[in-house]
């Protein structure tokens, strides 16, 4: 079987020290202690020069994805600048204060993205209903859900997961992430539906390359 891997970074140094690997895709972030916010202009043109995949975050702050008229404008914004430099793909989500797929925020978002991949993230865990959530996110037209199957943690939430990735029968990929690691992929990969997944390899902080290189083993690529 063929699989993907996506890895987050947080900043450009370690974008230049993953760039040896066989990677497929690149989250980029800064702000690992607000769980991810939009790169700076000045990053995402430089991460553009390693040859990755880049699928940058558009958030413009930590908390919660219920954002106001002028934030979702900064994120059209961000979205347009990832647009116009040749970013491959954009990483996003908002929800109302329901907890509900925000479908018209969604969707105006969207309709900047032109040709880029569009990748719903972890706000999906956040959602009260998340089959229901799923179905607005593939009629959306997003290629796929970044999720844990929230729960904190990926391997508790294998069980949704696994659920959300039967239902979905193709139409959207469901791609597990947080605290996906070496020493649990196994257990992921006995899902032969998942094919695509995302890992950090973060340790203490800081990425591990000892970690990063046997998950691109355990996976083949």
């Amino acid at each position: 079987m063929k699989y993907k891997i996506e890895i987050c970074v947080f900043n450009i140094k370690d974008l230049k020290n993953i760039s040896k690997y066989n990677i497929q895709r690149v989250e980029l972030c800064t702000n690992k202690s607000k769980g991810g916010l939009t790169p700076s202009e000045k990053d995402l043109k430089k991460s553009l020069e390693y040859n990755i995949p880049i699928h940058p975050i558009i958030r413009p702050r930590g908390g919660d994805f219920v954002y106001n008229e002028e934030e979702l404008k900064l994120m059209i914004k961000n979205i347009n600048f990832c647009k116009k430099i040749g970013c491959k793909g954009i990483v996003f989500g908002v929800l109302d204060n329901n907890h509900n797929v925000d479908i018209e925020a969604c969707k105006k978002l969207k309709s900047y993205c032109g040709d880029m991949s569009t990748t719903f993230h972890r706000a999906f865990d956040k959602t009260k209903n998340p089959e229901e959530a799923m179905e607005d996110i593939i009629k959306m037209g997003f290629d796929r859900i970044l999720t844990s199957g929230q729960k904190t943690l990926a391997l508790k939430g294998i069980g949704l997961i696994n659920h959300l990735s039967k239902k979905s029968n193709g139409r959207i990929i469901i791609m597990p992430g947080s605290g996906i690691r070496s020493s649990n992929i196994e257990t992921f990969k006995k899902n032969k539906s998942i094919k695509e997944f995302h890992s950090s390899s973060y340790v203490n902080g800081k990425i591990c390359f000892n970690e990063l290189n046997r998950l691109v083993k355990k996976l083949n690529l």
